[in-house]
């Protein structure tokens, strides 16, 4: 474990024994805390730079401070949401949903393959990543931008293919009425609940302050949505049966446990697949050429499968 890892975790489990609300509330504003976006990996570099480019004009969710009773948002503030496309503009097309610290393009080797079969592939940095502006992501803004991808197609999706976080926010906008023909979840999370639990334990908060960090994540970032742990749960909200489901997770993925995987493939019993791997972690799995060759063969296998 890196030095400065083991300071942040004895000084939360310090804070709180000694100081429940300030550990809570610090805790809450490292949770939401994005950081500097991630650079355009060189192997992708060539597919990204190959992609048609737009920009949606987004409204954020995320409110600052425990206190804000208030839409502080201000009147009108937006903050510009990059896309992509590539492939031919008239073929089906493919929705891509990024993770946390990611960018659209980690998604390159996938977006080739997708090309190479002869669709089309749409995607977009969330908001503070990648070339997108502002400083906060949470699964609404998600939402939103899903949504306003979609009712631009004349179409279902032929697929939405989602990653670590992105996969939460996909399979939830395809619960509440995004239509897709498949759906593929690469170390995926199961809930809001999964999340910040990873959270408590990473970042050394006593686990018996669990449910109020849970309550102040929520007060802190989203104070107008009480709902969002209800809302954000594959397991009791999941992705319509009529839609095959491919989950993909490394067995020793660190940052999201197999195991969420499990639970998903177990919740989505009759429509789903779950396909491991080993040796891949929580990254190196998009560019796995049989998670890639899986992912091909998921999308063309009959629909009765």
């Amino acid at each position: 474990m890196p030095h400065t890892q083991r300071i942040t975790r004895a000084t939360f489990r310090i804070l709180g024994r000694t100081a429940p609300p300030l550990a809570l509330t610090l805790g809450a504003a490292t949770y939401w805390r994005v950081g500097p976006p991630a650079p355009v990996r060189l192997a992708d570099r060539p597919v990204h730079d190959s992609a048609r480019r737009g920009s949606l004009a987004h409204h954020p969710t995320f409110r600052s401070g425990p206190a804000a009773g208030a839409d502080q948002r201000g009147p009108g503030r937006t903050v510009p949401v990059a896309t992509y496309m590539w492939g031919d503009p008239c073929a089906p097309a493919v929705l891509l949903v990024h993770g946390w610290r990611s960018r659209a393009s980690a998604f390159g080797r996938i977006v080739e393959d997708l090309t190479g079969a002869g669709l089309r592939v749409v995607a977009y940095d969330a908001p503070a990543h990648g070339a997108s502006g502002g400083r906060h992501r949470s699964g609404l803004d998600d939402l939103d931008i899903i949504r306003r991808l979609s009712d631009a197609e004349d179409a279902p999706w032929a697929a939405v293919v989602g990653h670590s976080l992105g996969v939460l926010a996909a399979g939830v906008a395809l619960h509440e009425g995004v239509r897709a023909e498949r759906f593929t979840g690469i170390s995926g999370l199961t809930s809001v609940r999964a999340a910040t639990d990873g959270f408590v334990r990473a970042a050394g908060i006593p686990w018996d302050l669990r449910d109020r960090f849970a309550t102040t994540v929520q007060r802190y970032g989203l104070p107008g949505h009480p709902g969002v742990y209800e809302r954000f749960d594959l397991l009791a909200r999941a992705v319509p049966a009529q839609v095959p489901t491919l989950w993909v997770h490394d067995a020793g993925d660190r940052m999201n446990p197999h195991v969420l995987s499990e639970r998903l493939h177990d919740a989505h019993a009759a429509s789903s697949e779950l396909f491991t791997t080993t040796g891949l972690g929580h990254n190196k799995i998009l560019g796995d050429p049989a998670v890639r060759t899986r992912i091909l063969d998921h999308l063309a296998a009959p629909a009765s499968a």
